[in-house]
């Protein structure tokens, strides 16, 4: 069967233009308006499921009576003109054409033109829905690797603002996690480069600083493990990091940055400070030692980490823009008011902003001791819990309280000649921490009838709602946590 030139140009112009169609409804579309009037005074695309995907039907004549796995190639049924859409053999729907009555019936000829128009349209269709899948799939992935809301925590408040570039995530990330004595580690960190490979690295280092910072690590040796993990994770990828320790009892924070742009600290007053840590490469480099400088966080005063995102702007060196910031900080006002004012409009880079507003714990809220390890220090531990409980307003905490404070001081008194400190504190939990100058952590496990051991701790898993052992400098904490 042969065409006339007229019929190959149209075919050919109509090809083109629904193979170039950027989605499978806008190839649908092209199909139906190629088809009518030249081919036929009504068309209909029918997809998988039934769903109906365009329609030029001014008579309703469009009846949808298969399915698209029972056509196999174009084929005039009851005047109708039904041509399947297929690609690589899989069933993705049908059009069907129709004339009116005063139109000559379809021939071999138009069958042959309405199959060649589907084959593009089918085309389009297959591919443009594995796109849209795979990009609903990385959508969702990186849906799951934005950092959620932080926890509400005693002694400080939080706000942060967090703007991947295309409302996609990328390489920045920040988290605010809890560790022991109420102590809180803030990170901010930035994955050089963009989409779901930067997003990917990010996630893999974002859980890896959570897993060092339960360890309770120093803040250099967190960027030191960091680094060697990096490293393994891929090649020639280079990342910032901020790292940071609060602890609002000593009201003290301690800063490590790898290659990250200076915190911003506000004061009580409102004066903003840029601060200079010890300036450290960036993570992934290797062999590169970390360092840590410590500050005063008084009552009142705000620390503000961020990613390049928020002050950086072509043309213009960096530093220009961190100096933007400190200036717009020092205006003052609410902490998510400033948040407000600082985050930028339209920005091309991921932009992230955490700020932290140090609250402290009040001293009041706070009882510690320094103990002998002495047969008698367990009792005498449990007569300074009822006390303090008892002076703060919780006396239905005392029963619980004392005992599991003296089990773990029993443990202590065995395993140490040294003094054992213990700690409590009065937040939205009540707090107790015994610490000893013995590495060995404890290990939990289920006492048997007849053990005369192993008990103390068992007991501590299963009446706190919380508990846990960390290392820290010249020894070990052992805590639990009691709900106020």
């Amino acid at each position: 069967m042969s065409w006339d030139g007229d019929s190959l140009s149209f075919l050919s112009e109509a090809m083109r233009a629904i193979g170039d169609s950027l989605d499978p409804e806008q190839a649908v579309r092209l199909l139906c308006e190629a088809a009518v009037p030249r081919l036929a005074d009504g068309a209909a695309v029918y997809l998988d499921g039934g769903a109906t995907a365009h329609r030029i039907d001014p008579r309703g004549r469009l009846p949808l009576r298969w399915t698209a796995d029972e056509l196999v190639k174009p084929a005039l049924v009851d005047g109708l003109l039904v041509v399947p859409l297929r690609a690589y053999g899989k069933a993705i729907g049908y059009a069907v054409l129709a004339r009116d009555r005063e139109r000559t019936p379809f021939d071999d000829a138009d069958v042959q033109l309405a199959g060649q128009l589907g084959v593009p349209a089918a085309l389009t269709i297959f591919h443009g829905r594995l796109h849209r899948q795979q990009l609903e799939t990385v959508e969702t992935l990186q849906r799951g690797m934005r950092p959620g809301r932080p926890p509400a925590l005693p002694g400080l408040q939080i706000a942060f603002r967090y703007q991947p570039a295309a409302a996609r995530v990328g390489g920045d990330w920040f988290d605010v996690i809890p560790l022991p004595g109420s102590r809180v580690a803030m990170v901010v960190g930035d994955v050089m480069g963009h989409g779901l490979d930067a997003a990917a690295i990010m996630g893999q280092l974002r859980t890896a600083v959570q897993t060092l910072a339960s360890l309770d690590l120093p803040a250099e040796q967190v960027l030191h493990s960091l680094d060697e993990m990096a490293q393994r994770l891929a090649a020639q990828t280079i990342t910032t990091c901020v790292y940071c320790v609060y602890d609002p009892v000593l009201r003290r924070c301690t800063i490590a940055s790898a290659g990250h742009l200076p915190p911003i600290l506000v004061g009580p007053d409102g004066k903003a400070e840029v601060l200079a840590p010890p300036s450290c490469a960036p993570i992934g480099l290797g062999r590169t030692p970390f360092e840590t400088t410590e500050i005063a966080a008084q009552d009142g005063s705000m620390l503000v980490l961020y990613t390049d995102g928020l002050v950086e702007e072509r043309g213009e060196d960096i530093l220009m823009g961190v100096e933007r910031l400190r200036r717009k900080l020092s205006a003052g006002g609410p902490i998510e008011d400033l948040c407000d004012t600082v985050i930028p409009d339209g920005q091309v880079d991921d932009v992230t902003l955490l700020a932290i507003k140090f609250e402290g714990i009040p001293s009041n809220d706070v009882a510690q001791w320094l103990l002998e390890p002495q047969v008698q220090t367990p009792g005498r531990v449990r007569g300074l819990v009822r006390r303090t409980l008892e002076g703060w307003g919780l006396g239905r905490l005392v029963p619980a309280a004392e005992l599991l404070a003296s089990e773990l001081v029993t443990n202590a008194v065995r395993t140490t000649p040294r003094p054992i400190t213990v700690r409590l504190l009065r937040t939205d939990v009540l707090l107790c921490e015994v610490s000893d100058d013995d590495h060995r952590m404890p290990v939990l496990r289920e006492p048997g009838h007849l053990d005369e051991d192993g008990r103390g701790l068992y007991l501590v898993s299963q009446l706190a709602a919380r508990w846990g052992t960390s290392r820290v400098a010249g020894g070990k904490t052992v805590w639990f946590s009691l709900p106020i």
